[in-house]
């Protein structure tokens, strides 16, 4: 596996993540199913784990939960958001973020972000007097969070403002060989200001495999699958801290996790 720098936090994470969007989800069963496939990738050297509530019909947070609860006294890092569906004002963020510290097993999350942002309007709402900064802000100075972070689907143009205010430690972005040029003055942005830069659509929503000969060009190696390379693709690139991946089963993971061997 391969380790980088989360920013200035001092954390090294896992250059691939685990996105927890992605867990088949039928029965009660699937719980501790999901926990298995959570436990198996961190036994693989992934430790950097993102969720969110409402995933797999809102169980996302509870599986990663159970797997947490059985990797105690490991060293792992967690994710979590919150937006402006779940939240109005700094009070019911402070609810979502007490409820997700319940359901994640955790006494307290690394990372935790404003969740998709998609408008500076957008933007300003979180931001606002009384707002769900704020209670992110007291949950941080409670030593419930340790980085306040944003995930965004925005401009390059739109991402360096937010970056440049200084008042978060990572992004999380959409970043692939499909649209790098859209994101990369953005990633640039993270990057100079020593910020953590979690790429989320490694592979375009699955249009980059779904078309190997117009992608070809990403492939250094020709023994790679066009999903190893679009990976490399990312993970080579210093400004991308992790690049994050939707598992259903240990094959991905395997796969995946040829995008960190030479």
């Amino acid at each position: 596996m391969i380790y980088k720098k989360y920013g200035k936090t001092g954390k090294d994470v896992s250059a691939i993540g685990f996105g927890g969007m992605r867990f088949p989800i039928g029965d009660d069963d699937d719980i501790q199913k999901g926990a298995e496939l959570v436990k198996y990738a961190y036994e693989q050297g992934i430790n950097y784990f993102d969720t969110a509530p409402g995933y797999c019909r809102d169980k996302s947070e509870f599986i990663f939960g159970e797997a947490f609860k059985q990797m105690k006294g490991e060293q792992f890092y967690t994710s979590t958001k919150c937006g402006l569906w779940n939240a109005t004002d700094a009070k019911t963020a402070r609810e979502m973020i007490d409820r997700s510290l319940m359901r994640l097993n955790l006494d307290k999350i690394t990372f935790y972000n404003l969740w998709c942002l998609k408008t500076m309007d957008e933007y300003a709402e979180f931001m606002k007097k009384g707002g769900i900064y704020e209670g992110v802000l007291q949950a941080h100075k409670e030593g419930l969070i340790e980085h306040i972070c944003f995930t965004t689907h925005m401009n390059s143009d739109d991402i360096k403002t937010i970056v440049d205010t200084g008042l978060f430690e990572g992004v999380t972005l959409g970043y692939n060989a499909v649209n790098f040029a859209y994101r990369q003055a953005g990633v640039d942005a993270a990057y100079e200001k020593n910020m953590g830069c979690v790429t989320m659509n490694p592979l375009g929503g699955g249009i980059i495999p779904q078309n190997p000969d117009y992608f070809s060009f990403i492939k250094q190696n020709p023994e790679d699958t066009l999903a190893v390379s679009a990976l490399k693709f990312i993970v080579s690139q210093p400004q991308a801290t992790v690049a994050l991946v939707g598992f259903s089963n240990s094959d991905e993971v395997d796969e995946s996790l040829k995008a960190t061997k030479k």
